[in-house]
């Protein structure tokens, strides 16, 4: 290839660069006479309810057993060694029924010992008496002086005295005989036995617990936060043994302290029309209605949002789909679901169920049903 031919295609080469390089200068001025198109904003779509206010009556229910209203600790008025205890636990028993026993031997021994001291009494009274009577003639006769009579007559009051103490340690002596025998002081049933044959008891030590027959109560522990609405609420009782069947219950007694273990209170509700069939220890469950103070909302715990300042919900503008921040007040909660109350919610207002955490103040949304679905 000669010096010209190279020349040449050199120039050719240099001139179709320039022509690249020329168009491309022209593609990006036409480009740069559009603007870019933004993209579209950002919808999400979510779930939403239509709520719906309700005055219903909030119901709690706690565990309790069934008791008597009274029960008598039946005990020995006298110490001693038990020799028979006749009744067990779940004995029906009448009033006057003998329950248990104590070994009568040294008791018999505190009669004999008054019977005697009682008669030795009444020989020394009849001595003095005689002394007294002989003394006052001689006196009258002014063969014995009044000083000496003095003393024959103090001997035979004395005397007077010794045969009222004798004969009173007799009756204690007897008495206490006849207590060696504990009667049972009502009708009812045994519910515990606090000592067995053969066991030396001191005076008053409970021997059996006897269930006054009648009254029979509910006992059951409320915790300290709910105390407080026990009173106003309406209570019914239910049995374990027929859970269909539930009786009108009354509250009678609260305990002025907690339990130290479990911080609750020891509440009694009386059976107003218990069934027969009802016994003592049976298992119950108290159901307690209180009426809402103020309207509640039932939605899905779901729904609600905490962001530093108390829960709340995203309230959703159905024409156009602006998110608000409503704060709420819980009233209590149940399984799955939150009662709220309604504050500045309204019957009617269309909220957010589900991915509240993912939202944000002023964003616009898209519903995913017609939200027309209230809560039940």
């Amino acid at each position: 290839m000669t010096l010209t031919h190279t020349f040449a295609l050199a120039s050719h080469v240099t001139r179709q660069y320039r022509a690249l390089l020329l168009l491309a200068s022209l593609l990006f001025g036409l480009a740069g006479c559009h603007e870019a198109t933004p993209p579209p904003p950002y919808r999400p779509v979510v779930n939403t309810m239509r709520i719906s206010l309700d005055t219903e009556t909030a119901q709690r229910t706690y565990p309790g057993v069934v008791v008597a209203r009274h029960e008598v600790q039946e005990s020995f008025r006298v110490g001693g060694r038990i020799e028979k205890r006749l009744v067990d636990v779940g004995d029906h028993v009448r009033e006057g029924q003998v329950l248990a026993t104590l070994d009568e031997k040294d008791l018999r021994l505190s009669v004999e010992s008054a019977q005697a001291e009682l008669r030795a009494a009444l020989s020394n009274k009849d001595q003095t008496a005689s002394d007294d009577k002989r003394y006052a003639t001689l006196l009258a006769k002014h063969v014995v002086s009044q000083s000496e009579y003095d003393l024959k007559h103090l001997a035979a009051d004395e005397a007077r005295s010794r045969v009222e103490r004798a004969d009173s340690a007799l009756k204690l002596a007897v008495s206490q005989l006849g207590y060696a025998k504990l009667l049972a002081s009502t009708d009812g049933v045994v519910t515990k036995t606090s000592a067995e044959a053969g066991q030396v008891v001191p005076q008053g030590q409970g021997v059996v617990t006897v269930a006054r027959k009648g009254a029979l109560e509910v006992l059951v522990d409320i915790p300290e936060r709910h105390l407080k609405d026990i009173k106003e609420s309406q209570a019914e009782i239910s049995f374990w043994a027929n859970r269909d069947v539930r009786c009108r219950a009354v509250l009678r007694e609260t305990s002025p302290s907690a339990d130290p273990g479990t911080r609750t209170y020891a509440v009694r509700y009386s059976l107003a029309d218990a069934d027969p069939a009802v016994r003592l220890g049976m298992t119950a469950t108290l159901h307690l209605s209180e009426a809402a103070a103020a309207p509640t909302a039932r939605i899905p715990a779901s729904a609600l949002l905490n962001q530093g300042s108390g829960p709340g919900v995203w309230r959703v503008d159905v024409q156009t789909g602006q998110l608000t921040f409503v704060p709420v007040t819980v009233d209590h909660y149940t399984e799955s679901d939150a009662y709220v109350r309604s504050g500045q919610l309204a019957a009617g207002d269309v909220i957010v169920t589900a991915g509240v955490q993912k939202l944000d103040k002023g964003l616009t949304v898209r519903l995913a049903d017609a939200a027309t679905e209230a809560v039940r």
